[in-house]
């Protein structure tokens, strides 16, 4: 591997992006094994050590999958998800010939503190319902979502939400709310010991935090959501009109 110029790449970087563009081209494939870490040292002249980083951070990407005892394999199994249509979750997965689940872990009723009262413009102390629901796609958990409504908008909806429920479609045709758009922030977050449990992954893990407040026809704050969602396996996206 060559190094050039004052700002050249790192070798782990350069390595990285080979292994990258090979999957790019069709050269590897998921399920393919590569090299081991001292294979790999030898093949492109850098330490093991910047091979093991290497593979390390391909890992943390969701590229390559380290199995104990039989090596380093590609997985490459990133999601996309359209950052756009915000209630598109089974429908976005079934188009791209996945399966997705959603599983109902909790449901509660509480008073909105205020935080939640600004966001949902409603007075503080105000019943909300919450749903904590866990969404998989090919049974692996991608994002852990809880839902927050205003129930003098939806009383006894409890009774209709279930595992794969869409809580969308229940509040069109049992209550005649149709929610029309969003406003939605992105950050990065860490993961806590019960979400990466929920999750499958390390505690401390990089996710996606994503906040957004749903809208009605009528431009009432219907729904806020807030959903943590493994980075290492989702890829966001949105496509622009500049013009």
């Amino acid at each position: 591997m060559e190094s050039h110029n004052r700002e050249s790449t790192p070798f782990y970087k350069q390595l990285k992006n080979k292994i990258l563009d090979d999957i790019e081209s069709g050269k590897l494939s998921s399920g393919d094994k590569l090299p081991s870490e001292r294979e790999l040292a030898d093949l492109y002249g850098i330490s093991r050590m910047t091979a093991r980083h290497t593979l390390s951070v391909l890992e943390r990407e969701g590229v390559v999958e380290r199995r104990v005892g039989a090596g380093t394999f590609i997985t490459n199994k990133k999601i996309e998800m359209d950052f756009i249509t915000f209630n598109s979750f089974t429908k976005n997965m079934l188009g791209k010939g996945l399966l997705p689940r959603t599983q109902l872990l909790s449901v509660r009723k509480e008073q909105a503190r205020p935080s939640l009262a600004k966001r949902l413009k409603v007075p503080e102390g105000e019943g909300v319902i919450v749903f904590k629901r866990l969404r998989l796609v090919d049974d692996t958990p991608v994002a852990i979502e809880e839902s927050f409504l205003p129930y003098l908008f939806c009383p006894g909806i409890e009774q209709h939400i279930a595992d794969n429920t869409s809580l969308y479609q229940v509040l069109e045709d049992m209550y005649g709310i149709v929610l029309v758009k969003a406003k939605e922030y992105m950050q990065v977050t860490f993961s806590d010991d019960a979400e990466s449990k929920l999750l499958r992954i390390k505690s401390e893990s990089p996710c996606i935090l994503l906040e957004a407040v749903a809208f009605d026809k009528a431009g009432r704050e219907v729904e806020f959501s807030r959903s943590i969602t493994r980075s290492d396996i989702v890829r966001y996206y949105s496509e622009l009109n500049l013009k």
